[in-house]
């Protein structure tokens, strides 16, 4: 049966609709989740380096989308090829519906899996610069821990040593100098500051269009220095 004419979203409101988006990384519990708004003229390419900053990548490694059946990304050097441009590719660009879902995969090594859903499609006037993170829970995992089984287990080793470590102290005795890693010390899994995750979507937007950050791979360290960690 035929949509009535107020159901259709033609292909202009598609790109000037801002969508409420939740990015939940897959095989970790309890949840590590983001949402955010997007633009609908957002491409797959900033899209990308938003998903980075939301969630607290760093842009090291390989990525992909897979919309629709069809694999998006860019091609780095060393990795896979993609049939389109990235760059010109626009979330806008699919007939979505709510409850529509996508995957973004990073790291093909750790393979760190991430489900969107489009909880919202909202008017223009909702976003007024750039993309805002509304709301999170619980850190992004550190790069380089094994993927999901990798970081279950080393929060599950961190907590071990905590607890016992608490133990100690309470008895007095000094575990500073306890042979454990560093992120024993300075690893929070449930800490997440969406104050700071806009701060640095606002500079990421200040780059919006450029050809030589959209293809960059690497740290964002440099670019988020003057930043209150």
């Amino acid at each position: 049966m035929p949509q009535p004419a107020a159901a259709i979203i033609s292909d202009t409101d598609r790109l000037a609709a801002v969508y409420q988006l939740k990015i939940h990384l897959l095989g970790i519990s309890p949840q590590i989740c983001r949402r955010v708004l997007v633009k609908g003229d957002t491409t797959l390419a900033e899209l990308h380096h938003v998903f980075q900053v939301v969630m607290g990548w760093d842009n090291w490694h390989l990525h992909s989308f897979k919309l629709w059946g069809k694999e998006y990304g860019m091609p780095y050097a060393g990795g896979i090829y993609f049939a389109d441009d990235a760059r010109r590719v626009h979330l806008g660009d699919f007939p979505w519906r709510v409850n529509d879902k996508f995957t973004y995969t990073y790291d093909f090594g750790d393979y760190w899996l991430h489900q969107v859903r489009l909880e919202k499609v909202l008017p223009p006037t909702t976003l007024v610069n750039h993309p805002v993170c509304v709301s999170g829970r619980r850190a992004c995992p550190s790069e380089e821990v094994g993927g999901p089984e990798g970081y279950n287990q080393r929060t599950l080793d961190q907590f071990g040593w905590a607890y016992e470590a608490r133990d100690r102290v309470l008895a007095g005795e000094d575990i500073r100098d306890d042979d454990v890693p560093t992120w024993f010390w300075t690893f929070r899994p449930e800490h997440f500051d969406k104050g700071q995750v806009n701060q640095k979507l606002a500079k990421v937007y200040q780059l919006k269009g450029n050809p030589d950050f959209l293809c960059s791979q690497g740290s964002y360290d440099y670019f988020f220095a003057d930043l209150k960690s």
